[in-house]
């Protein structure tokens, strides 16, 4: 069941990240409803072009989704696929991932936005009328500013064939500053009273992040506050009996801006990121092309004897960690340890989830 003890992490589909959803504990697989969002097919510095064809870049998505979630359900977003981009046959980016889902038996839920296009509703259109699972509408802070939004929300609805008995809200306040939380909690408020029948939605998840952009500014250690848990606590505080209470979602361990490097320009470091209930703390090693990847037994040996580590089996995240200080674990590459701080964050976050809510 689908309430605010779900939680919804936003994750780009990228190897680190689905890894991590596959590694986590069946009981925690339960209470997760993943939004995935599709990155743009990657780029070729080295030669100037694209590395590979639309075709190729999403021609595994079903068979990956359903090796690391199953027929679970999950949010499906193609947003950073540009709208020109189609595939050879002419069929749109959305269309052919729903399609690859489908024909590989996954719970996939498209999702649309007030932004989307004619073309890019009509493919969340097919998708509603072939899977009967209804669709997702992600909603920004700036779409608040519309003079007519509920006009606009209940076309969009109409437009890709759902009501909103089988609709899910998502509520994306992406990385906006979120200080001081109480003054941004009261505006926020406000806004949601403009929603069009809010407490007949499939869903409501209210997400964001203030991840930082940067780790730049960051030196070797740091611990840096989840805004918008913090943000979330105090929302459902103030909701009321006139808004249901929202289910929690964030960016995991990353800012929501996809990136797009250069690797022959820049020396990627080690880094190490750790979810505890109130922060992220953060450590910075040296670069990895000159330093090695052993830096990591060292990082790992000082989180294990932090306070806050809650020990090897809390997460198969936390094992790794532990088994790395130990040495009996390799100290991997640079995506092993983004589904490392990934698996354990999204375990720390359902986590806390059940202790705020008492459930």
């Amino acid at each position: 069941m689908f309430n605010h003890l779900q939680y919804v992490p936003i994750l780009k589909w990228k190897l680190g990240e689905y890894q991590a959803l596959a590694r986590l504990e069946n009981g925690v697989k339960d209470r997760v409803t993943p939004l995935i969002e599709i990155p743009a097919v990657s780029y070729d510095f080295e030669n100037s072009r694209v590395a590979k064809s639309l075709d190729e870049h999403l021609k595994d998505f079903g068979r990956r989704l359903k090796s690391k979630w199953a027929s679970r359900p999950c949010f499906v977003d193609t947003k950073n696929i540009a709208a020109s981009e189609l595939l050879a046959d002419g069929s749109h980016p959305l269309t052919r991932v729903m399609d690859l889902a489908r024909t590989d038996g996954c719970g996939a839920i498209p999702v649309v936005a007030l932004s989307s296009d004619s073309v890019y509703r009509q493919a969340v259109a097919k998708a509603v009328l072939q899977d009967e699972r209804g669709a997702a509408l992600r909603i920004v802070l700036e779409d608040f500013d519309r003079p007519s939004l509920a006009a606009d929300i209940e076309r969009c609805l109409r437009d890709v064939g759902v009501g909103f008995g089988s609709a899910d809200l998502v509520v994306d306040l992406c990385d906006k500053h979120f200080l001081p939380v109480t003054a941004f909690v009261q505006t926020l408020l406000v806004s949601l009273q403009r929603l069009p029948s809010l407490n007949r939605w499939r869903t409501f998840t209210v997400a964001g992040s203030s991840y930082p952009k940067t780790l730049q500014d960051i030196g070797k250690t740091a611990m840096v506050p989840r805004r918008e848990w913090a943000l979330y606590r105090e929302l459902v505080g103030k909701v009321g009996g006139d808004i249901r209470i929202p289910t929690f979602g964030d960016y995991a361990v990353a800012h929501p801006d996809p990136v797009e490097l250069d690797m022959r320009m820049i020396k990627p470091f080690a880094k190490l990121r750790y979810t505890t209930p109130e922060e992220w703390y953060i450590a910075k090693g040296s670069a990895v092309r000159t330093s090695g990847f052993d830096q990591y037994r060292g990082m790992c040996d000082v989180i294990t004897r932090q306070t806050f580590f809650d020990g090897a089996a809390f997460s198969d995240g936390d094992r790794y960690i532990a088994e790395c200080a130990a040495g009996t674990e390799t100290t991997g590459n640079l995506t092993t340890w983004v589904w490392v701080s990934s698996n354990r964050h999204i375990t720390r976050v359902v986590a806390d989830i059940s202790t705020f809510h008492g459930a």
